[in-house]
């Protein structure tokens, strides 16, 4: 695959899984993996490993119709020699008023471009009483990102 195309097809993977998480669409979420993809996140009580596509659709499916979470893209990178990408991304809490911002990275299968890894990583510990989790004196508003 040419190195523009594969860097577009990488996007595109992302994207869509990220709008798929968005609506909550375990079949959509669990068809832009591997299947024995793996889900990584920063230690949190009661959080765990995801692996399997078909585990990461569901588990994300739950998650955001339990707690009414949606993520954005605020930044994507592309390292098509690598086959990985990362994805700065803005997660808002409809139901609390709270957002987190944090990097995904992204490691692709390369020959059919599925997600093949995510590492997740939080700006912020995750804290349950602060409305904000970013960036301290980050000027998210100035250089364009959402907020509430």
């Amino acid at each position: 695959m040419a190195q523009p195309m594969l860097a577009q097809r990488m996007e595109q993977v992302i994207r869509t899984y990220i709008q798929a998480c968005n609506d909550a669409d375990a079949r959509a979420i669990a068809a832009c993996f591997q299947p024995e993809a793996v889900h990584y996140f920063p230690r949190h009580p009661g959080r765990t490993t995801w692996v399997g596509a078909a585990t990461i659709g569901s588990n994300f499916a739950k998650v955001v119709q339990q707690q009414g979470v949606c993520w954005t893209v605020d930044q994507l990178l592309t390292d098509v020699d690598r086959c990985a990408a990362v994805l700065e991304w803005t997660r808002f809490n409809r139901h609390r008023d709270k957002l987190v911002r944090g990097v995904d990275w992204f490691v692709f299968e390369p020959k059919m471009i599925f997600i093949q890894e995510i590492r997740c990583y939080a700006a912020t510990p995750i804290d349950p009483d602060m409305a904000r989790q970013e960036l301290l004196d980050f000027d998210y508003a100035g250089r364009g990102y959402p907020t509430m």
